[in-house]
């Protein structure tokens, strides 16, 4: 299909972004979308953009992950989101249907081997944020704007293929690492009593971190660019 790793991972990135603004818009729960992007991501490892064209993954993975996280959404609701993103997701999405979200299912299910178990950083990020705020006897206000950064770069981490890497924990780890450094936390004494092989943090905070440079902002040339290489591809 002639794209580079860069312009793939932009195309991924961009793909991730669609998929989160339809939280919103769709009243889901970020779980849900969280456990789609993981789908999507992990799909991709098995298959090519040229097997499968992600803008008709993209809403097939949130349609089966609303069905495993018991929030359905309606097949009909994604394609109009789809459809209303026509600029980032490229005029030949506009010609796919519900029929083909729901063949597209299918395919996703085969591809997952219908392996459809995730795990989140979420509920080990929940764990050390307390133990961290009572380890460090960390202010009220200090506390607050630690856990939101550190929230915020864990979605953020959802356009990484980080899920795919490391495990739930470590990531959760490493959003709390860069935070401790942004903020000018000390939080050494807590990651001393976790033993944990640092240089394994450091390695998830500097993929967290070349996100933020290079994909931080995407320009619509940019995805424009990426989507205008992908033809149309019915399941």
């Amino acid at each position: 299909m002639g794209l580079s790793p860069l312009m793939s991972e932009l195309l991924s990135c961009t793909c991730v972004t669609i998929s989160r603004s339809w939280l919103t818009a769709s009243n889901l729960r970020q779980r849900v979308v969280a456990t789609a992007i993981s789908y999507f991501r992990r799909v991709y490892v098995k298959k090519s953009f040229a097997d499968l064209d992600p803008r008709l993954a993209a809403p097939a993975a949130l349609y089966v992950a609303a069905k495993a996280e018991e929030c359905t959404v309606q097949a009909l609701k994604l394609v109009h989101r789809m459809k209303s993103h026509a600029c980032m997701c490229g005029h030949g999405a506009m010609g796919y249907e519900v029929k083909d979200v729901l063949q597209m299912e299918m395919r996703l299910l085969q591809a997952l081997s219908f392996n459809l178990i995730v795990f989140h950083p979420y509920r080990p990020l929940t764990t050390y944020l307390d133990d961290v705020s009572k380890t460090l006897n960390l202010s009220a206000n200090v506390k607050e704007d630690f856990a939101q950064m550190a929230w915020s770069m864990l979605n953020d981490s959802l356009k990484t293929d980080l899920s795919l890497c490391h495990p739930p924990f470590l990531i959760a780890i490493a959003c709390m690492h860069l935070v401790a450094v942004m903020r000018h936390v000390d939080l050494n004494p807590w990651l001393e009593g976790l033993r944990i092989d640092m240089h394994q943090v450091r390695a998830v905070s500097s993929s967290l971190l070349d996100l933020y440079e290079n994909f931080s902002s995407l320009s619509e040339d940019q995805i424009s660019a990426a989507v205008g290489k992908l033809p149309m591809r019915l399941p």
